[in-house]
């Protein structure tokens, strides 16, 4: 049955009603049993063990019985009237304290509900039992045991009568309790159960009845336990859990009181309390030691209450204790508990133990803990915790007790962490010792493998050590007004970080990490620190410092906890910005806002800047912050002034002699005007002023100082002095008595009847008073007037507290951000680099997965804040330290693929190289490159440096053949051949798995030792190469460089930057001695199939310094591309990076003697890319400024390639030549107008270098034909001239007309090459070698380069008409240098549609296997159309000079002498297929209607001298005629029957011209030199027959005839004369006699010639044919070296 009484409170007036608070039932459980039968058994248990005792062993047995008082008496009567007598026996009235239990149980007789009896009544006979001094401790035991049990079983319950009444006099009783002592162990228990019992009233129920003097007592009586050093440590220990409990009640209890309405008084309150109302809230003062006693006594300090008595029940009512106070406890008991608390923490009070400390703070924690800020809405408690409490928690962390500083941090971090608000200076203070304590001041050790780089930005001392410098004074002896500092004291007292021990250094940080756990802590300290002007930087030294001590070794100077704790707070305080990313950002109205605290910020800097300048010459100093807008005014002394000494970071010695100069007097006015002396003593008003600067020591500055003190003092009218000259002597006078009393070296000290005697009559010729006088003598000999930073005793230590608490009200409250990110972009801003540093650091050190997981969590937290706000600093030193960590990040240089191999394996392959290998043995490697690209991935817009790294990792992969060269779609549009790759040296095929045993592996290694090359790869390296594999495939390096492509200009400018920087690093960095040569003729035929050769050696080097050259060209060709397909993605991208592009292209052309032919060729087809695609934004969307850019930009790309040399050009291969046609097709008419108008005939002088690259000379001769529109040539011969012919549209100019022959001209001359076949021919035709040939010697001639003219660095070609000038090694061929004949034999050709080699031509001759098949028929065949295309021309001659309305010379020399000059060249050709078909074009051309008829004047005799007599002159060389010894001869012949020809056909429009002696004699001259040039050649009977007949012509016409005819002419007779005389020369007179007998043939006046020739040629007997040539394809050799003239080869004269 359950007997518990129940809650509810009864109905009877007895019961009081309870206060509106929530109490607590804790530590209760319900009774099973009859509560009455308990209360019995309890009195019964109690009195049974009072009788054993032998005082009270002759009691009755009443109390035993349950028989008191009326029931006793009744039972007498009774005896009586049965007729006994009756005796008075025992009773309990002699022992009250028996008695109480009698009365107890004769009351609880008539109860039946114990909720409903008296609390007083049942409690008294147990608190008489309690507070007597008799009882031992054990019966007392049992008493307090006994009220446990009420409460515990809830016999006592809210509801039952007057139960306040009774939680009153139970509080009194067991604070006095008093027993006879006994045994220790059994008096200790006594104080157990009174602990216990305590307890349970103050945390059970009816705990919040207890009044504000109980509860005072209970803890006065609990904190003497924990006190007293007699009693056991157990007790003690259980005495301090108790006190916990029981302070966490009481303070829990401050959550419910309403916060006190005002702050005044509260100082003055805490003080004296000497209120009424709290005059018995007071505890007394607990001490260590107490007298030892008989017995446990503990006074009340309240004795009234001891002496209270418990009236009998039946005169207990209300109105009795009306006037006894039992309103409950509140705010004045716990004000009383945490005061005396905290005094027992006084370092100055030697009463006090460690231990004590110790204790009091373990409660104090406790009770901050539980109350939380609500402490800080009750002033009167606020005020205890900002002053007492900080002031001796800043000093006990000084102490070296590890215990002792161990709970102080503790409790300092609840404080903080539930105070802050009013904690600002208090905070700043002791986070400033904290941290220069633990930040270390020696350098990071180096160690092997990690770059000293990634700690470069971890600070080397907190900056609260430099404002210290700077504010401590350079000398402390100067005016003698301070005493030197002991570096110790200051360092006890906590003005200066001491040296602590490893223990102390572990407890500091694990309180700074207790605090950084905090998540708004930081920006806490952000906000009210680092962005105030007067505070330091409290959040970047905490940064810094943490950084520093979690770096490992760190753990020497602590230990071994100390870097993970660090780390750890770092990693909380990153995590705590990660997560208020998402957060939405809110302001409130009373907080700044973020763009304030950056203008805070910079403040802060230029002020810290400016007073350092202050501090080392005053006047720049102001200068600087005049400058900087801190100071407004400089020439306004009141603005100096106020910035001055409201700036605390000024030297204050500095300042005090810049204030006393004579010419800083206004400044020095304006700044003690600024103090208010209003009310205070004057020495008073000193000390203030000298707080403010330290005084100079000389006599003139401080008279200046003290005067213009006195002038502001006397301002405020001071009754005890009389007027400014009394103050300047009474000032004086307290600096000289400071002096004088407080200086070390004086040893007579003035007494103040010498102080007052010098002061006599001075105070306007009357004395001071001595009530005031003597004030002032005794303030300053107690307390010297110093600066508050010298102090060295305790007394300064006081008084730089209350500075600082002055101070604090001026600061203001600290602001507490709290569910808000405003501040963090400019915090992490302002401390990122030491986290990075520190992540990247002992990510490198690290050996701990979990340590792994943790900084890559770290990375990933520091990258999502850059990126959410912008910093892309942040993300680019994230990049470099992981890049660094990687290994990637050198600086990429040509793999050594010697060390390299390929193995393959069913038709995949993998490259096993030194890269591969190590990087797939390094987890941290790979796993920091993961970890980099996945901070890239995502965040592409936001990087800027961190690129470079980027690219480092990325072409260090590709030189290892760990990433395809095909990284974009993009690279498509380029339309160029795939990017070459560096093929390994070694292959290694495997189809069969293989055999792992050791003899196979000895074979593989001794057998690759015996052929020089490496071994083949293990398993391990295989497995290891595997991993790099399996890493680089997880980094997604395609999906960044897509995102990298969706960038917007403005952001992928840092990526084209990076690339462009390293592509011409490259070039610089490319081993100028390979040159050319390193790119073989294989590298040509490997190109196109997207491989590139290992390695290439200089055959003109000794073979001991021959060795494998690493090869660049690869990555500069990547990263070009690269850049390339960024920039014409879109048409944003080329807009705005297309110029950065393209200086970068002319910059690696302009010396491109110096950079890999290949990159050359490959930035001239990126160049045409970037072309192509601004001629289809133009196409898409014409506009006059686009055209004018195209024009400008293929100008720029046409003239940078034809400034390449053209050895370098040639070395390109096909791949410009490519890209040039496409460029040129893809554009639309108008545009390819523009691209063949490229400045200084830069289109066409590509086209000239190019077009003698064998495998690019049939687009480049296509593309002519395009231009020129003579596709088809042989079909537009056939037409009729009238007939529709090409517009030529695009060479309408005369310098597209002269580049267009000029360039057909070099397609005609590389026919020359079929020179040699037609020797060899000849040679099997009649089975005799040649024997120039036989000798080794090519058949063509060695023709050197061109003559290069330099104009605006183009090559230019050589003047071609000046032939008579030409050096001697100046062949025939003409345009096609030695290289190019000899190149094109070594190089590969097209024999019969198969690819031979010079070589393979060689071998097939020699074997008689050449048969009679014509090698190099395509080049012959173009240039056969070549020349076909320059006589087309002619057709043109006319209308190009009349639309570029050129006069006839004009018109003659820019269109017809290109076209002769271009078929004369070709005349001179080594192939006599092509010869041929100069000879007949030239011929044609010569004698057409377009050239005669054109030019009526005496132009046309130009063709003479700038087409005939050339060309006689270039078959008369040697080197020509032995280009083709057997043809040149009939060339030769041709060239004279020409040359009459030519002058026949002119000869009638010579008339009356005077040059026609001086033509006919040089006629003559070549006429002689061909007679005899080869006396072989058989020409002497040839060239005079065609003399003779252009004698007979002249005859008949009469243009020569004999001076018998010539009727005195003088011109004919000159003509007559010299003829005949230089016929004699060199012709037999024979061969002339009867020339010009027969009259028959004579020419009449205008006779036509055509006539005359006629006859003269039937006369003379010659054949009519035409001039013979006698087929190239059928020669015939007359002897073994010269070749005979053909046997019916004839002359004629008829005009065709």
């Amino acid at each position: 049955m359950d007997y518990s009484p129940g809650l509810p409170p009864l109905n009877t007036a007895a019961a009081m009603p309870l206060p509106p608070r929530i109490s607590s039932f804790t530590q209760s459980c319900t009774i099973s049993i009859n509560p009455i039968s308990l209360v019995i058994n309890e009195c019964i248990t109690i009195t049974s063990a009072m009788r054993k005792n032998a005082r009270w062993a002759q009691s009755g047995v009443a109390a035993i019985l349950g028989t008191a008082g009326e029931d006793a008496q009744e039972d007498l009567g009774l005896i009586a009237r049965l007729g006994l007598r009756t005796k008075r026996t025992r009773t309990t009235q002699d022992n009250p304290l028996m008695a109480g239990f009698t009365k107890l149980r004769s009351d609880l007789v008539e109860c039946r509900d114990i909720s409903t009896f008296d609390t007083a009544a049942l409690f008294h006979p147990f608190l008489q039992v309690i507070r007597s001094s008799s009882i031992t401790g054990s019966i007392t035991s049992l008493a307090l045991n006994a009220i446990t049990k009420f409460f515990t079983y809830r016999i006592i319950s809210l509801s039952s009568p007057r139960l306040p009444l009774a939680m009153q006099l139970l509080s009194s009783a067991i604070t006095h309790c008093r027993f006879e002592a006994s045994d220790s162990a059994q008096d200790e228990v006594v104080l157990l159960r009174i602990l216990r019992l305590m307890e349970c009233m103050m945390c059970g129920i009816g705990g919040d009845l207890l009044s504000d003097e109980s509860v005072c007592e209970m803890m006065e009586t609990g904190l003497s336990m924990c006190c007293q050093m007699r009693l056991s440590e157990m007790l003690r220990r259980s005495a301090e859990m108790s006190m916990v409990n029981m302070c966490q009640r009481a303070f829990e209890l401050l959550k419910q009181i309403e916060p006190e309405s005002s702050v005044a008084g509260v100082v003055e309150e805490m003080t004296s309390m000497l209120s009424p109302n709290t005059a018995n809230v007071q505890m007394g003062e607990p001490v260590s030691a107490v007298p030892h006693a008989a017995s446990p006594v503990f006074d009340s300090p309240n004795p009234q209450m001891g002496d209270f008595q418990v009236p009998p029940s039946n005169a207990i009512n209300d109105d009795q204790y009306a006037d006894i106070d039992l309103k409950p406890y509140g705010l004045p008991s716990i004000r009383e508990l945490l005061r005396v608390l905290i005094s027992l923490l006084d370092p100055n009070d030697r009463q006090h133990t460690d231990s004590m400390r110790v204790m009091a703070l373990r409660i104090i924690d406790v009770a901050f803990e539980v109350a939380g800020s609500t402490i800080a809405n009750h002033p009167s408690l606020q005020v205890l915790a900002v002053d007492d409490l900080c002031r001796h928690l800043f000093q006990l962390i000084r102490y070296d007790s590890p215990q002792l500083l161990q709970t102080s941090l503790r409790v300092s971090s609840t404080v903080l962490h539930t105070m802050r608000p009013h904690l600002k200076l208090q905070q700043e203070l002791l986070l400033s010792y904290v941290i220069s304590c633990l930040h270390l001041r020696v350098e990071i050790p180096r160690e092997n493998g990690v770059d000293p780089s990634l700690y470069e930005s971890i600070p080397s001392t907190p900056t609260v050590l430099h404002r210290s410098a700077s504010q401590m004074t350079t000398s402390s002896t100067t005016s003698g007004t301070s005493t030197p500092v002991n570096i110790k004291e200051r360092q006890k007292l906590g003005m200066e970080g001491s040296a602590r021990g490893p223990e102390a250094r572990e407890a500091m940080v694990e309180y700074l990490s207790g605090l950084a756990r905090i998540p708004s802590f930081m920006v806490d300290l952000f906000v009210n620190y680092d962005c105030d002007v007067e505070r330091v930087d409290l959040c970047s030294d905490l940064v810094g410092m943490l950084s520093r001590n979690a770096f490992p070794d760190a753990a020497i100077w602590t230990t071994p906890n100390v870097p993970p704790l660090c780390l750890d707070a770092l990693l909380s305080y990153v995590s705590f910005i990660a997560d208020r990313l998402e957060l939405a950002p809110k302001n409130k109205d009373d907080y700044p806002t973020a763009e304030d605290l950056i203008v805070r910020r910079s403040k802060k800097q230029l002020v810290i800047k400016g007073t350092e300048k202050f501090n080392k010459n005053p006047k720049q100093g102001i200068q600087f912050l005049v400058e900087n807008g801190i100071i407004d005014d400089g020439s306004n002394p009141k603005s100096v002034a106020d910035f001055l000494r409201n700036t605390s970071r000024i030297n204050k010695k500095l300042l005090g002699e810049f204030l006393a100069k004579p010419s800083n007097k206004e400044i020095m006015d304006c700044f003690i005007d600024g103090f208010e002396f209003d009310g205070k003593r004057i020495d008073v008003a000193l000390r203030e002023l000298l707080e403010s600067f330290r005084l100079p020591g000389e006599a003139q500055q401080i008279e200046r100082i003290v005067e213009k003190f006195s002038e502001r003092y006397c301002e405020f009218s001071p009754k005890d002095v009389a007027n400014k000259d009394a103050a300047f002597v009474l000032s004086y006078s307290i600096i000289l008595l400071n002096t004088d009393l407080h200086n070390p070296q004086v040893k007579n000290r003035m007494t103040f009847d010498q102080y007052k005697n010098n002061l006599r009559s001075v105070n306007n010729n009357k004395d001071f008073a001595i009530e005031y006088l003597e004030e002032i003598y005794e303030a300053i000999k107690t307390n010297e007037i110093i600066m508050p930073s010298e102090h060295d005793n305790q007394a300064g230590f006081e008084y730089a507290w209350k500075g600082l608490l002055q101070k604090s009200h001026a600061a203001g409250r600290m602001l507490v951000c709290q569910d808000t990110n405003i501040y963090d972009a400019e915090m992490f801003r302002a401390t990122w680099k030491p986290v990075v540093a520190t992540l990247a650091y002992v990510f490198t050190s690290a050996t701990d997965d979990m340590v792994f997981m943790r900084v890559i969590t770290g990375f990933d937290h520091c990258a999502r804040i850059a990126t959410k706000y912008g910093l892309h600093e942040v993300l680019d030193y994230i990049i470099l330290c992981l890049a660094r960590i990687s290994t990637l990040s050198v600086e990429p240089v040509g793999n050594n693929t010697a060390d390299s191999t390929e193995i393959r394996i069913d038709g995949s392959s993998i490259t096993v190289s030194e890269l591969s290998v190590g990087f797939g043995r390094n987890y941290k490697a790979q796993l920091a490159t993961v970890v980099l690209f996945r901070v890239v991935r995502g965040n592409e817009y936001l990087i800027r440096d961190g690129w470079r790294d980027v690219l480092y990792i990325w072409l260090n992969l590709f030189t290892n053949s760990l990433i395809s060269p095909y990284f974009s779609e993009l690279q498509d549009k380029l339309d160029v051949p795939p990017i070459p790759i560096i093929n390994a040296v070694n292959i290694i095929k495997k189809n069969d798995p293989k055999d792992n045993s050791i003899f196979s592996t000895l074979s593989s290694y001794l057998s690759s030792y015996a052929v020089d090359s490496p071994p083949e790869p293990s398993d391990e390296e295989l497995e290891s190469t595997l991993c790099t594999v399996d890493c680089v495939n997880s980094c997604n390096l395609s999906e960044i460089f897509d995102n990298i492509s969706a960038l917007d200009p403005s952001n992928v400018i840092y990526m084209i930057k990076s690339l462009l920087d390293e592509a011409v690093l490259l070039q610089q960095k490319r081993p100028f001695t390979t040159l050319r040569d390193e790119l073989t003729n294989e590298t040509s035929s490997d190109a196109g199939s997207g491989t590139f050769p290992a390695s290439s050696t200089m055959s003109s080097q000794p073979s001991s310094d021959r060795k494998t050259v690493p090869f660049l060209a690869p990555l500069s060709i990547y990263v070009l591309e690269m850049a390339t397909c960024l920039v014409v993605k879109d048409s944003a991208c080329l807009k705005a990076l297309r110029e950065t592009l393209m200086e970068t292209f002319k910059t690696i052309l302009a010396n491109a003697e110096n950079a890999y032919p290949i990159v050359v060729g490959r930035i001239a087809c990126y160049m045409l890319a970037v072309l192509r695609k601004v001629i289809a934004e133009y196409a898409a969307s014409p506009t006059e400024e686009g055209y004018k850019e195209l024009v400008e930009l293929s100008g720029e790309v046409f003239v940078g390639i034809a400034k390449v040399s053209g050895d370098i050009l040639r070395d390109t291969d096909v791949v410009v030549a490519s890209a040039i046609v496409h460029c040129f097709r893809s554009s639309p008419e108008n545009i390819q107008l523009v691209l063949v108008n490229a400045p200084n005939q830069a289109f066409w002088k590509t086209l000239e270098v190019l077009q003698e690259v064998t495998e690019a000379a049939p687009l480049i001769f296509e593309l002519t034909q395009e231009i020129t529109g003579f596709v088809d040539i042989d079909e537009l011969e056939a037409r009729d001239e009238k007939e529709s012919r090409p517009k030529l549209s695009l060479i309408r100019t005369s310098e597209n007309f002269q580049a267009v022959i000029d360039l057909l001209g070099d397609f005609a001359s590389a026919g020359s090459i079929g020179s040699d076949w037609e020797q060899r021919h000849d040679q099997q035709r009649n089975g005799k070698p040649n024997r120039r040939m036989a000798a080794g010697r090519s058949a063509t001639p060695s023709v050197p380069p061109a003559v290069q003219n330099r104009n605006n660095g183009i090559a230019t070609r050589p003047n071609r008409r000046n032939y008579s000038t030409l050096e001697k090694s100046t062949t025939a061929s003409g345009g096609n240098s030695g290289r190019n004949s000899d190149d094109s034999l070594r190089g590969a050709a097209m024999f019969n549609g198969k690819r031979m080699t010079a070589a393979e031509v060689n071998a097939a001759v020699a074997s008689g296997t050449f048969g009679m098949q014509r090698p190099y028929v395509d080049v012959i065949e173009r240039a056969v159309k070549s020349v076909k295309m320059i006589n087309e021309f002619r057709l043109y001659v006319k209308e190009l000079a009349d639309e570029s309305k050129l006069s006839r010379d004009e018109g003659w020399t820019t269109f017809w002498l290109p076209i002769l000059d271009g078929l004369l060249l070709q005349c001179l050709n080594a192939c006599r297929e092509v010869r041929q078909q100069a000879f007949g074009s030239l011929q044609r051309t010569l004698l057409s209607p377009e050239l005669s008829t054109t030019y009526d004047a005496f132009e046309w005799t130009a063709i003479f001298d700038a087409v005939l007599f050339p060309l006689i002159t270039g078959l008369l060389r040697p080197e020509v005629y032995q280009s083709d010894p057997r043809g040149m001869g009939e060339t030769r012949l041709q060239a004279a029957s020409l040359l009459c020809k030519v002058f026949l056909y002119y000869l009638e429009r010579m008339a009356g011209w005077d040059g026609t002696l001086g033509l006919w004699l040089r006629i003559l001259d070549m006429m002689d030199r061909l007679m005899n040039s080869s006396p072989r050649d058989n020409l002497e009977e040839a060239v005079a027959e065609s003399i003779k007949n252009v004698l007979l012509v002249m005859s008949s016409t009469e243009y020569l005839v004999h001076p018998n005819r010539a009727g005195g002419d003088k011109l004919k007779l000159e003509l007559w004369s010299k003829t005949w005389k230089r016929l004699e020369r060199f012709m037999p007179l024979s061969a002339l006699e009867g020339l010009l007998i027969d009259d028959g043939v004579s020419a009449s006046p205008g006779r036509p010639v055509d006539v005359v020739l006629a006859a003269a040629a039937a006369a003379a007997a010659v054949s009519s044919e035409p001039v013979a040539v006698e087929s190239a394809t059928s020669p015939t050799v007359t002897d073994d070296a010269q070749p005979a003239p053909p046997a019916e080869t004839t002359t004629t004269t008829t005009a065709e």
